[in-house]
């Protein structure tokens, strides 16, 4: 049912020309940024974003947003969201996956690298108590 009721917004944000991902009641959208029209197109695109989550009395988690500029130019431009300014990120977490604008995940490799460092030390720690409990 979920699905039916959020295809209208894919819709919706496709009129604007924006690739839509969608996953639960998480969305990504997509814009290739060339010059300002394509951000005015981005923020029209946001203000329809809230119109239809107004109408169906639906809360956006703007504090969860975020505008993560794929390549090497940072857009000046502010986009509003319910009218609090997205902020900009050098990374993001998308789906348990880190991903930089250079679209390197070597972050993501490093931390859980570092995740399974910890572990196996927390394992070895217990591993050498049980040891000297035996002995």
């Amino acid at each position: 049912m979920f699905l039916i009721f959020i295809d209208e917004l894919a819709e919706i944000l496709a009129s604007f020309g924006i690739t839509v991902k969608m996953f639960a009641d998480d969305i990504k959208l997509y814009l290739k940024i060339v010059n300002n029209v394509d951000l005015s197109i981005l923020q029209a695109a946001m203000n329809a974003l809230c119109q239809w989550a107004k109408l169906w009395q639906l809360s956006i988690s703007v504090d969860k947003c975020c505008l993560l500029s794929v390549g090497k130019v940072v857009p000046t431009t502010d986009i509003l969201l319910n009218g609090i300014v997205l902020p900009y990120v050098s990374s993001c977490r998308d789906l348990g996956v880190t991903v930089k604008s250079a679209l390197s995940f070597s972050m993501h490799v490093n931390n859980i690298a570092a995740k399974a460092h910890q572990r196996v030390n927390v394992l070895h720690l217990k591993i050498q108590t049980f040891w000297y409990v035996l002995t």
